[in-house]
Order: C-alpha cells, then structure tokens, then sequence
C-alpha cells in the first residue's frame, strides 16, 4: 500500500554507528514512510539548515525540528524519553544521517540487519 495512505505508520531506522549492535539492545529511530513529494520537501529542508542561519545553535534547531517532524519515537535509548531535549544528544551528522534515511526510506528489519 502506498505510503501516504498509512500515515500514522513508523518504520524502524538504525543508525550506521549501530547495525552491528544485538537486536534486543540496539537503538531504533521509529520514523514515517515519505512520499516522493515529501521526500522532495524533506530534502529541501535539509539543504536549507545553513542558510541565512545566524549560529550553530540556529542550523541544529533546524535539524531537531526536522527530525522531529519525520521521527515519531525510539527503542533502546536507555531509558531516554523521545524529546526534543533528548534528541539533541544526537551530533549533527547523526541527525542528518537520520533524516537521510528516512528520506531515502531506508527502513530495515531488525532481524534482518546483517544479511
């Protein structure tokens, strides 16, 4: 079924610093599935994190905003709560990697992860 029409639907999403990581402990993003169009406005987004932005402070808000919109929990963050303020334990390249795969949706089976 398309995505857009499942769109309360999350995916898992594993970061590359963890894929080796066993399943039953491995951090896991809970992410939408995106459309084309929206994949198209996400990668716009992206790219417009530096621009005119006034700090550092400023493009990483922009990315958490991102991220947010696009990832709706985790698994096996240690107790963490899924927040903006947790979130921002995230480097910047983490976060971007993040929302490059759910653009690119980059979804994986848990028990597939290493075939």
């Amino acid at each position: 079924m398309p995505a857009f029409l499942e769109p309360d639907q999350t995916f898992p999403i594993v970061l590359d610093i963890d894929k080796d990581k066993p399943a039953d402990t491995m951090p896991v993003f809970l992410a939408i599935s995106v459309s084309m169009r929206e994949a198209t406005k996400l990668t716009n987004l992206i790219d417009a994190f530096t621009e005119d932005a006034k700090d550092t402070e400023e493009i990483y808000s922009r990315a958490i905003a991102a991220v947010i919109k696009y990832v709706k929990g985790w698994k096996n963050m240690g107790g963490l709560e899924f927040s903006e303020t947790n979130l921002r334990n995230l480097t910047y390249l983490e976060a971007r990697e993040l929302l490059r795969k759910v653009y690119s949706n980059q979804h994986v089976q848990i028990e597939e992860k290493k075939s």
